[in-house]
């Protein structure tokens, strides 16, 4: 009986770990920062330069970020969503990757959500 009791500790343990560090869809937030640069590809906005420091539930401090068509951005952490354009240098953010990295410094990556702070 103890046995059990150990085995199903553990494994709530393991959930609430797995959750530590993720975004309201269950991803992992790969980077927490400010956004430093904003670039623009026919007055659109095509990437983002952010800049935070790497913590625990964070994977990187310094990421060039593309935005695709299939970006979701949102306030906080509300599913209300923000317009591409309202991104600005200056604004707080934490951004979760799509597909591969590509390991430089800084990282790129496809932007799968961003989600503004402030």
């Amino acid at each position: 009986m103890k046995f059990k009791r150990v085995i199903a500790s553990l494994l709530m343990l393991f959930t609430m770990l797995t959750f530590l560090g993720c975004d309201k869809d269950g991803d992992k937030i790969s980077i927490r920062g400010e956004i430093k640069k904003v670039n623009l590809k026919d007055g659109k906005i095509t990437a983002i330069l952010v800049e935070g420091k790497k913590e625990e539930n964070t994977e990187y401090d310094k990421a060039m970020v593309s935005i695709l068509n299939s970006t979701k951005i949102y306030k906080g952490d509300t599913k209300e969503q923000v317009k591409l354009e309202e991104l600005k240098e200056g604004m707080k953010v934490e951004i979760t990757f799509s597909g591969p990295v590509r390991e430089s410094y800084p990282v790129q990556a496809d932007a799968k959500t961003i989600r503004v702070l402030k």
